[in-house]
């Protein structure tokens, strides 16, 4: 079983793969809003060249440089917490609870919607008051300590989207058109079984990143045929994001806002 390095070498990956040094990662923190103000006191603007070299050196990150290093690098907050295997903070965890069915519904209407109703949607979705975070996801296992594996990583960072096993097979369908097994990603997040480059492809299209992204921090190849999701897709993952906090009675209110918004 592959077992992957800590937050400095992910990180390392990361810039490598883009052909960014420490520098331009400070540069980009001075141009970059905080994704989430978060209960951390305010650190000054950017983050200095020395700290990302004290990042890249292994020094522990802390949780208010996370938040700011996360629109440098056009990271979810809640995902870099991830890479850097700390505990989410309350204003990023999802909500929990039995909610997949009303959250896969949002997702497709969103898809059926045009742009500038996706745009609406996302909006008032925004203005939704986040409901009181309940705990794990139903089935969902933590990190595992002694199973720090690629399929652990990126199995949590879907997590931060209010999915479990069911939840990410429902979603990885409705966003790529693929079918597997709920049980094949438990296995993965467990780490009974590998991550592969197609399951890379299609779990970074749920969490909107660039699958190249993905697939260099967990060091794994693309295949070579894996194409860019659409404009619609990529709105309806960003929506995951926007649901996590929300509880059941939240959630409904948004699927009747996406319902609303479908074109006659």
């Amino acid at each position: 079983m592959i077992a992957l390095p800590g937050f400095a070498d992910l990180l390392a990956r990361l810039l490598d793969h883009r052909g960014l040094t420490p520098a331009d990662l400070a540069r980009r923190t001075e141009a970059a809003e905080p994704e989430a103000a978060g209960p951390e006191p305010a650190a000054g603007p950017g983050v200095a060249e020395a700290e990302v070299a004290a990042l890249l050196a292994g020094a522990a990150p802390e949780p208010a440089l996370l938040r700011r290093l996360g629109p440098a690098l056009g990271l979810d907050a809640a995902d870099l917490f991830q890479l850097a295997a700390l505990p989410l903070p309350e204003d990023l965890a999802p909500a929990g609870g039995m909610a997949t069915t009303t959250i896969t519904g949002v997702v497709r209407f969103a898809l059926a919607l045009p742009p500038a109703a996706r745009a609406e949607l996302r909006s008032r979705v925004a203005e939704l008051p986040p409901a009181r975070h309940r705990g794990r996801i139903e089935g969902l296992p933590a990190s595992v300590p002694d199973r720090h594996t690629p399929g652990n990583l990126v199995m949590r960072m879907v997590a931060t989207r209010n999915l479990g096993w069911n939840g990410t097979a429902k979603a990885v369908q409705l966003l790529t058109g693929h079918s597997r097994m709920a049980t094949v990603y438990g296995r993965i997040a467990s780490g009974e079984a590998e991550l592969t480059a197609d399951l890379v492809t299609d779990l970074a299209i749920v969490l909107a990143l660039p699958a190249a992204d993905l697939a260099a921090v967990v060091g794994l190849p693309l295949p070579a045929d894996a194409a860019a999701p659409s404009g619609a897709v990529t709105d309806a993952a960003l929506l995951l994001r926007d649901l996590r906090c929300l509880g059941v009675e939240q959630l409904r209110e948004a699927e009747d806002l996406a319902r609303s918004l479908s074109p006659a």
